[in-house]
């Protein structure tokens, strides 16, 4: 397996970016099967290599040894490609290893398995920062560029379970796909539903990027799914590597609109600061 040649905890170079996080947890083997169409702005692993989703169990005590040798009152990013629960059904064990030296952590799923995991959970933010995000893309949009899992009632069930216990829980909205899933009727309710739920905060990837393997990928799903859509990309974005959707100042618009309105959290120090407001005090003092 490639990954025991490689590093578990891959640092992040900007801790102030992707929510503070201050080591991304590589553990699985595998990716998730949409990466190989797109990957986010959000996304800090963009590679796609194909394989079966798996952790072996010799895994933890390699990323033990790593993070005995890393500094400690870090957060640990679990991002989702994939997602730690297609390859694992409790996070447990990892949380042992975080607590033992001392890391807090930003989970990102959209997975139901983290509901079973919610008491362990409640325990570890007890002691150390612990911050989810549920990533939704769409309302019920059926298209091989988004899984089941990305649909919004999937991610408002997991919300309302974890809103129940007294965690802190926001979305990140990913991908937005121009022509496809960026319509403002649809983005807005995605967030006005969220914020009726109690998120704490919302946070959208406004830009898609590409390689040219994925792009070639993409192209070929809309081919068969959206073939209308084929012209209008040729001609807006050709075999460029990042795409912005056309209506992108209105959704910033409404979005900042409506989060304000709601006191709900949107801009990414202050997702931060939710959580880890030391780095906030760090920052005002350079």
């Amino acid at each position: 397996m490639n990954n025991i040649n490689m590093h578990i905890l891959v640092p992040n170079k900007d801790s102030t970016k992707f929510f503070g996080v201050d080591y991304f947890l590589d553990i699985l083997s595998g990716n998730n099967p949409l990466a190989k169409y797109y990957s986010t702005s959000l996304d800090h692993n963009p590679v796609y290599k194909p394989g079966p989703i798996s952790l072996l169990p010799e895994m933890y005590d390699f990323l033990d040894i790593e993070l005995s040798g890393r500094e400690t009152n870090g957060i640990i990013g679990i991002q989702t490609n994939p997602d730690i629960y297609s390859g694992i059904n409790s996070i447990a064990r990892l949380l042992d290893s975080f607590e033992k030296f001392n890391m807090g952590l930003f989970l990102e799923t959209n997975s139901a398995k983290l509901i079973d995991d919610l008491p362990r959970l409640v325990d570890f933010a007890k002691k150390l920062p612990l911050l989810i995000a549920i990533p939704v893309a769409t309302i019920d949009n059926k298209s091989k560029l988004f899984s089941e899992h990305m649909h919004l009632d999937n991610a408002l069930r997991i919300i309302q379970k974890i809103k129940a216990v007294g965690l802190k829980v926001g979305i990140i909205i990913k991908p937005v796909v121009p022509f496809i899933n960026d319509g403002t009727e649809e983005f807005m309710e995605i967030i006005n539903k969220a914020i009726s739920f109690g998120v704490d905060f919302v946070y959208p990837a406004l830009s898609i990027k590409f390689d040219s393997k994925k792009i070639k990928a993409f192209y070929d799903i809309i081919d068969l799914e959206y073939p209308e859509n084929m012209v209008k990309y040729r001609d807006i974005y050709g075999m460029k590597f990042i795409w912005e959707s056309p209506n992108l100042p209105e959704l910033k618009k409404n979005f900042v609109i409506t989060c304000r309105k709601h006191k709900v959290l949107y801009a990414m120090k202050d997702i931060i600061n939710l959580y880890k407001p030391d780095l906030n005090i760090q920052l005002k003092l350079f």
